[in-house]
């Protein structure tokens, strides 16, 4: 008996010890000067300087062993025309072998596979729909790229053999308009036995949304009933996509279906984009998007071109110099010219014993 006493406090005392508890803060600032001509928004037309989504973020964990639970608040500006809130972060979770649980606002899964395959993603030229952006996914990527979801639950499996699943539920508010769920699925592969500087992912994410309520630039009333971030309202959308790295030269692809109920035809859009280093500091950057979307009002179906190279200056700055051509099939062109500059700054701290 005594000795099981002694074994217990004795494991308890070792996993005690073997812990960490660390905070950390970040501060991303990001502006840019920016001249719109366009044929559809001529309310836009100017040089001005804008914000590129400039946001302060802090975060917690406590590891554990395998075990480790973290939490993250950011916020920034509130973008009424992106549907975009003051506060765009506010999640905890727990990491363990098993897989990681997270819940409250984030970006969906749909969205982030999205955003890291479009490298003019926060910058200032024109955006989804080909109109004005200061931030968010470019021409090719649909809305459901954009904004943060609210009151969301996911799982993320571990990869095993380099499949990784995910699944989650998205919850409207209270007074929204019903109370079924909005859920997303999704898997991932990353082929395994590649080179160092070689990497190939390929991956899906679908959504199915029931919350009739649907996205509304500037509405902040409308906007806070959607549980899903650029929510088309009651649709089912599935997005296929893939990216390949060699060196210095990278290429992704993203396509998305996207089919509204409220709509007669589905839409579709398509983005390619590929990157070249030139060297460790200097990276050239192109992109290709189409939407078919012949049913929208005004209609948004087109053709967007990007061109742009980012510098890393040092010192946590960078600078880029952007160049974006939509022309869409109906309402005529859009030119966008920005260049940009970005600091960024995270401060970790840890404790442990």
């Amino acid at each position: 008996m005594r000795f099981a006493t002694f074994a217990t406090l004795l494991l308890s005392s070792a996993i005690a010890s073997a812990y960490e508890v660390g905070l950390d803060a970040d501060l991303y600032l990001a502006g840019s000067a920016r001249h719109l001509d366009s044929d559809f928004e001529p309310a836009e037309d100017d040089f001005e300087a804008v914000n590129n989504a400039s946001q302060l973020g802090l975060g917690g964990h406590f590891r554990s062993g395998d075990l480790s639970a973290f939490v993250r608040i950011s916020g920034g500006e509130k973008n009424a025309k992106a549907g975009i809130e003051a506060l765009r972060e506010l999640y905890a979770g727990v990491d363990s072998p098993y897989g990681q649980l997270m819940l409250g606002r984030g970006a969906s899964m749909y969205r982030t596979s999205g955003e890291r395959l479009d490298p003019f993603y926060d910058t200032s030229i024109a955006g989804f729909n080909g109109r004005e952006a200061t931030e968010g996914a470019g021409y090719g990527l649909s809305n459901l790229s954009n904004g943060y979801s609210k009151q969301m639950v996911s799982y993320t499996t571990p990869a095993i053999a380099g499949l990784r699943l995910n699944v989650a539920g998205y919850f409207g508010e209270e007074d929204a308009p019903n109370d079924e769920t909005d859920m997303g699925y999704g898997a991932e592969y990353q082929v395994q036995g590649m080179t160092a500087d070689k990497d190939l992912i390929i991956g899906v994410q679908y959504l199915d949304i029931k919350n009739p309520v649907s996205f509304a630039a500037g509405n902040e009333d409308r906007n806070e009933m959607l549980a899903v971030g650029g929510s088309p309202g009651i649709s089912e959308s599935y997005r296929v996509h893939g990216s390949y790295r060699s060196g210095p030269f990278s290429v992704g692809a993203s396509f998305e279906h996207v089919d509204v109920a409220a709509e007669p035809e589905p839409r579709g859009y398509l983005l390619v984009s590929s990157s070249y280093a030139l060297d460790d500091k200097t990276r050239l950057a192109a992109s290709y998007g189409m939407l078919d979307f012949e049913t929208g009002s005004p209609a948004l179906s087109g053709n967007g071109y990007s061109l742009g190279v980012f510098h890393n200056l040092g010192y946590g700055i960078k600078s880029y110099l952007a160049a974006r051509w939509v022309e869409l099939d109906s309402a005529g062109e859009a030119a966008t010219v920005a260049f940009g500059l970005s600091y960024s700054f995270r401060r970790k701290k840890s404790w442990g014993a």
